[in-house]
């Protein structure tokens, strides 16, 4: 039997919710893409570029592998171009014709009465629910001379000519003339398909393509109504956005104003295709709907600090100062007050230590103008901890946090300490943050399956060694009870550890809370845990606990209110007999599955919530479960 022994050792400052948020990154992993409720693919007819080495190097997997053999797949990772119809003549149009960004398709029919357009596979319809299509479309008028494509003044024609939208079992035909416009039909599905959409014309001509959107009419504001839902019952504290390496290649004014008109993205770094549909305001109002704190990463190294004051004017400044103006143009005229700040991602990319610490002061001292209030966070992770007290040294009277990557304890022990030492000397208070923290991926014990390894070790390389990659790891029991053991280390550094961004929110292989396939959403293991400490969480003080066996983890924690709480995650896959500490102690409530390698999917749940009685101060704590005993 395992005794919980107190050592008295109890922080000084409350932990508070900002350790339970979040990540949202753009353009990598089909986050954005599976939270927002637009169902088609490249909805601007772009070129997609392929993704790069990068992102399967960091899988582990080659796209011939990338299917649904993959412990993660399901269908929200299908990403279906459109492909062509008969064979039209396909080219992009340059400088006429442009509507969202500065190109849209052309489809040139050289044929009376031969069918061709395109067509796109894969989209998920559900029985009775209602959509919204909405097509930019026309057909080119001739053009005068120019001698480029698309230069010129076009030559209008009253001339009507006829094309049809096919959607599974709907129809809607439309008639095109030299002036596109933007038509809008709306239906109810009469099944469950997973139907096709068809954009088809038989006349002689080119037909020009600006965008198109498909999107259920009960989403909200954009995003995916049973997305939302669950997010609400993880209860992100704070949220960053929009990256991660996107971050240093994103310039916010792109970002913003009519979603229809807006540039899509490549993303740099990974590859592929970000249609730029979800910029600062659908953010925000994201931030409204589910109920979190928003925190900008924000673009250093390819932007400068004048571009950053005007981007805390627009979020920040009231509707007739500055960009606040154009922010009440675009239909939000109060202030977001938006607080805090992050310092790029990964700067080493560009700057040494001290040239990264010297920019930070610029960029904090101009986007200060704009709001004296707002506070920073300094990417000190990329730079040997050697060098905090000299980085401390130009930037730490401009700063409120530093960033390190590295939330175990050994390490925390390492740089509280330093930053004390500053603060006490410079009556500042700069805290420690984890602004993009992933759980350790070991196991105490063998996995299930023998093939698994008990230790990880990212290669680096493209393997196609499905059992032994991230994904197999970030879908199962096991890594969200490491996951909900770093939640509670976090709980026991006390408030000088101030904030943690967990990587991320949705989809991206496994590393998520919340999984959105085509069809439904539905917790991950990961996001059952941040469930259950969003239910019993309040700010508090802790004491980290003995038990006798480094596999049972015990914290205890006195709230703001006047509660006590002992959290244990046991990580044996046997049950355990438990002494807990003198007092009053109920039934726990808690989370356990029956395998280390057990993973929600979007027919399937095994991850159950527990009861766990306590009778003279002993428990009976199940196998591979976590759970929160109360006293009094």
């Amino acid at each position: 039997m395992l005794s919980v022994r107190e050592t008295g050792n109890w922080t000084d400052r409350h932990t508070d919710r900002r350790i339970f948020g979040n990540f949202i990154e753009l353009g990598f992993g089909r986050q954005i893409d599976g939270l927002w409720s637009e169902m088609l693919f490249n909805r601007a007819f772009r070129r997609v570029p392929e993704y790069t080495y990068k992102t399967w190097e960091w899988l582990g997997l080659d796209q011939e592998h990338y299917n649904d053999k993959a412990p993660f797949w399901h269908s929200g990772y299908e990403q279906i171009d459109w492909e062509t119809v008969g064979n039209p003549k396909v080219s992009h149009s340059l400088g006429t014709y442009t509507y969202k960004g500065t190109t849209s398709l052309l489809l040139e029919n050289t044929q009376e009465g031969c069918e061709c357009g395109i067509r796109q596979q894969g989209i998920h319809l559900k029985a009775g629910r209602e959509y919204r299509f909405r097509l930019f479309t026309g057909y080119q008028g001739r053009l005068s001379q120019a001698g480029l494509n698309g230069f010129g003044t076009a030559i209008q024609s009253a001339e009507e000519k006829r094309m049809e939208i096919r959607l599974g079992r709907n129809r809607k035909e439309i008639i095109l003339t030299t002036i596109p416009r933007l038509y809008e039909w709306s239906f109810t599905a009469e099944a469950d398909e997973i139907a096709e959409i068809s954009l088809v014309f038989s006349f002689q001509g080119t037909l020009i393509l600006a965008f198109s959107s498909l999107m259920p009419i009960d989403a909200l504001s954009g995003w995916r109504k049973d997305a939302v839902e669950l997010l609400r019952q993880t209860a992100p504290s704070v949220v960053r956005y929009p990256g991660g390496c996107f971050t240093s290649f994103y310039h916010w004014e792109s970002s913003i104003g009519d979603r229809d008109r807006r540039e899509p993205q490549e993303s740099y770094y990974w590859g592929g295709i970000e249609e730029n549909d979800c910029g600062l305001d659908e953010f925000m109002e994201l931030a409204h709907l589910v109920g979190f704190e928003p925190q900008i990463c924000f673009n250093m190294m390819t932007s400068e600090p004048f571009k950053a004051k005007q981007m805390v004017e627009y979020l920040n400044a009231p509707a007739d100062v500055g960009m606040g103006e154009y922010r009440a143009l675009n239909g939000h005229p109060e202030p977001y007050r938006v607080r805090l700040f992050e310092m790029d991602n990964e700067p080493d990319r560009k700057w040494s230590a001290e040239q990264y610490a010297e920019q930070c002061v610029l960029f904090a001292r101009k986007m200060r103008e704009a709001d004296p209030e707002i506070e920073f966070m300094m990417a000190a992770y990329c730079f040997d901890p050697g060098l905090l007290r000299r980085m401390l040294e130009i930037a730490g009277q401009d700063v409120q946090y530093v960033i390190y990557r590295q939330g175990d304890p050994d390490f925390v022990r390492k740089i509280l300490p330093i930053l004390r030492e500053y603060n006490q000397t410079h009556g500042t208070d700069v805290r420690l943050v984890d602004t993009e923290w992933l759980p350790p991926m070991s196991t105490p014990e063998p996995y299930e399956d023998p093939e698994m390894a008990m230790e990880f070790s990212w290669y680096g390389q493209i393997r196609n060694d499905v059992k032994n990659n991230f994904s197999s790891r970030q879908v199962g029991w096991n890594y969200a009870l490491n996951g909900a053991h770093r939640l509670l280390d976090y709980i026991s550094y006390g408030g000088e550890f101030a904030l943690a961004n967990f990587n991320n929110m949705c989809n991206t292989w496994g590393q998520n809370v919340v999984e959105c396939t085509k069809d439904s959403a539905f917790l991950s293991c990961m996001g059952q845990v941040f469930r259950f400490f969003g239910k019993k969480f309040e700010p508090c003080v802790a004491e980290l606990c003995e038990t006798g066996d480094r596999n049972v983890f015990a914290v205890r924690t006195r709230t703001q209110s006047g509660k006590n709480q002992l959290y244990v995650v046991n990580h044996l896959s046997r049950p355990v007999s438990l002494t807990l500490p003198e007092g009053d102690w109920n039934a726990a409530e808690g989370l356990s599955a029956p395998h280390r390698i057990s993973q929600e999917k979007e027919h399937q749940r095994e991850v159950r919530e527990i009861a766990v009685p306590c009778e003279d101060g002993i428990a009976e704590l199940p196998g591979l479960s976590v759970v929160c005993f109360s006293e009094g």
